[in-house]
């Protein structure tokens, strides 16, 4: 992971495999629809059009995987 680099909140599936340094199924296996609060050991996704012209696809919400990177350490 690169310190250095901002990251958005919303990530795509590929985005946060590379920020937390693993597989894309490893982050598929570990989804759940938006839910109000946190679910331990789970990433919330939100389906989401982050721009004019693009299209709903969804979006990780990147705290939950802070968490899950901290509960790995």
């Amino acid at each position: 992971m690169n310190f250095t680099t901002p990251w958005p909140i919303w990530l795509s599936v590929s985005s946060a495999a590379e920020f937390l340094d693993v597989s894309t199924d490893t982050i598929l296996r570990r989804v759940i629809e938006w839910t109000d609060s946190p679910v331990p050991g789970k990433v919330r996704y939100k389906c989401l059009k982050l721009g004019e012209g693009t299209r709903m696809e969804r979006r990780y919400y990147r705290p939950d995987l802070e968490t899950l990177l901290v509960t790995a350490e």
